[in-house]
């Protein structure tokens, strides 16, 4: 059992000797407890019995994903096997970084000398606990062919007549003074469960609150400070009275005691000076949680590069599930030698704007066609922000709103419920206004409005526009106002306007978004340190030889491949960010900017640790 009290917190320095190290070590019969970069100015409000528990277990559960990822990846054996770890609980990985960059050691370890609560954890078997909780019982039920098996205890009638009240059936009755150990186990393990966030079987927990209300208090927990000490002598002399009452102990008997005993009697401080619990190289951990963390908030198209080393398959494929924007698969090779940078994504705020909204619109005038002003009609909106609504294929006899009433609901006063991006085939315009912020932008997109299809395919010039979005629709291919009178789609969307009209909207229109929302390549790297040391003057040959130079090949290979596709996103700028933990257990964002470095060349960008985590067990 863990005194957390016990624990000491430390932070490893910055490349220092097994700076990577997170976990419990021992040193002159002290346990130390090392934690992540980026706790360093919250130690003190850490340094409680509930904080050192509840971080303990977060990072039991981070470790624990991360074993199962390398499990998956082959780089060590399955834990169920033989012969994965030595005596001492040491578990090797064999797959450290392939690249020499900012991390010096080449393999994972992992440790876990007297790891209490996963062998505890492992003798977890619910059939197994469930067929020795419940036992033989007596019953009603009865069933004539058994009858001459209990004609012994039958009661005779005058008339010679045997008369049996009942029967021995299997029945679930919990019997918990004959398995008292199976009941103590499934207690210790909803409370270990219970710190680890997590669901446990019904039949299970009733198993552990029967233990609980035989033995404690409802307030009393193996994990709480004023009650842990009690609780786990109590659940001692339990134990031992068990072990003494039990006259036959089974090979059953014998697991659940095992582990029991072990958990209740192992202590770390019995152990070797050295590592006891963690793992060496954290930062293939930080790795593995912040790209995760990436796949799951990018759209698989602008994730242009990935290192997935430390990605389990089911986010691997989810980053693989589109093609992507661009192909860069063969961009990062230099002497014959591959490099690879953890993650390069295309920002653009038109892949971000997606999602549900509701616009409830009045349809100010409906008509597709009126012969005195030889017009056509179907607006929405204000007077003065109308939004004209076309179809492909529009018909002079077929009102547009009625081909949206075959689409969206219209309510009891007549609006139209636009729940749903107008389909493919419909397109809209009305003249744009500012600001052009994403929720205009937004519905834009929901309309299918012209200029967002031109932001969308990256024309930001009048003669691409008109050559590749309004030229192919007919629009504007002759005199509108003495157009065909069948060119109702043609007339319903731009009658008010003409060519030169729409190109100075669309002018102003791609300048107010260029100024706004600048398009980018973004370069991630995931480091293992903390802002403090980028910010230490000291440190600045050491960080140009560590991380700068090799993100200025990155950025020089990536510009080399932009610009030798000669299209719109050739000249487009890159930009590079360092990724770095941080503790900020009161901040509900995950992601933020840190202070500038490099004159803001690279942004240093704080990640929570925890709101992270968190990600990474969904």
């Amino acid at each position: 059992m863990i005194n957390f009290n016990s624990l000491k917190l430390r932070v490893r320095e910055n490349y220092s000797e097994n700076y990577s190290f997170v976990g419990i070590q021992k040193q002159d019969d002290e346990l130390y407890f090392y934690v992540p970069k980026g706790f360093d100015d919250r130690l003190s409000e850490l340094d409680t019995f509930v904080g050192k528990r509840d971080l303990f277990f977060l990072l039991y559960k981070i470790l624990g994903t991360f074993k199962q990822i390398c499990i998956e990846k082959g780089y060590i054996d399955d834990i169920g096997k033989l012969g994965i770890q030595d005596r001492d609980g040491v578990i090797n990985s064999h797959r450290g970084s392939e690249i020499e960059d900012d991390q010096d050691e080449s393999e994972n370890i992992f440790y876990s000398k007297l790891d209490i609560i996963t062998h505890f954890l492992e003798a977890y078997d619910e059939p197994k606990i469930l067929a020795l909780a419940y036992r033989l019982g007596r019953s009603n039920k009865f069933d004539v062919s058994l009858i001459h098996r209990y004609l012994h205890q039958a009661v005779y009638l005058p008339n010679h007549a045997a008369y049996v009240d009942e029967m021995l059936f299997p029945r679930r009755v919990m019997q918990f003074e004959s398995t008292d150990i199976v009941t103590m186990y499934c207690y210790i393990f909803c409370e270990i469960k219970q710190q680890l966030g997590e669901v446990v079987n019904a039949e299970i927990t009733a198993l552990a609150e029967q233990f609980r209300q035989h033995h404690f208090g409802n307030q009393d927990s193996l994990f709480d400070e004023q009650s842990y000490g009690q609780v786990l002598d109590i659940l001692k002399d339990a134990l031992e009275i068990i072990d003494h009452n039990t006259p036959i102990k089974d090979v059953d008997y014998w697991q659940y005691y095992e582990v029991i005993n072990l958990f209740l009697y192992g202590n770390w401080h019995q152990a070797e000076n050295g590592e006891i619990w963690g793992i060496k190289n954290f930062h293939s951990v930080w790795e593995s949680m912040c790209l995760t963390y990436l796949v799951q908030i990018v759209n698989p198209s602008l994730l242009l590069y990935l290192d997935d080393r430390y990605l389990s398959s089911r986010t691997v494929e989810r980053a693989k599930a589109s093609a992507k924007l661009i192909d860069l698969s063969n961009t990062f090779k230099i002497n014959g030698s591959s490099m690879i940078p953890d993650a390069i994504v295309f920002e653009s705020i038109i892949y971000k704007i997606k999602g549900d909204k509701t616009y409830t619109e009045w349809p100010n005038n409906w008509w597709d066609y009126v012969d005195i002003f030889n017009r056509y009609y179907t607006t929405f909106g204000g007077f003065y922000n109308k939004i004209k609504i076309g179809y492909l294929g529009q018909e002079t006899n077929n009102h547009t709103i009625k081909k949206l009433q075959e689409l969206y609901k219209i309510d009891s006063s007549g609006y139209v419920i636009i729940d749903a991006p107008l389909p493919t085939n419909f397109y809209s315009f009305w003249k744009i206004s500012c600001p052009l912020d994403s929720e205009y932008l937004h519905k834009m997109y929901y309309f299918n409005h012209f200029f967002y299809l031109a932001i969308k395919k990256q024309i930001m010039d009048w003669d691409r526009f008109n050559k590749e979005i309004l030229q192919p629709l007919g629009i504007f291919s002759g005199p509108l106002y003495k157009g065909s009178r069948s060119d109702v789609f043609n007339a319903s969307l731009f009658i008010e306007w003409d060519l030169k009209d729409i190109k100075t909207q669309f002018n102003n229109l791609i300048r107010q978004f260029l100024n706004q929302y600048e398009e980018y390549f973004e370069i991630i790297d995931i480091k293992y340190l903390d802002a403090k040391y980028f910010r230490d003057p000291n440190k600045i040959e050491e960080i140009k030889r560590r991380s700068i130079r090799k993100q200025f090949v990155y950025e020089h290979l990536l510009q080399k491949t932009l610009e030798n596709k000669k299209d719109q996103y050739s000249n487009l700028s890159i930009r590079s960010s360092f990724w770095l933990p941080s503790y900020l257990p009161d901040d509900a964002e995950l992601l933020q900017d840190s202070s500038t470095f490099m004159d803001g060349y690279i942004k240093l960008k704080n990640v929570n640790f925890k709101l992270l985590a968190e990600t990474y067990f969904a």
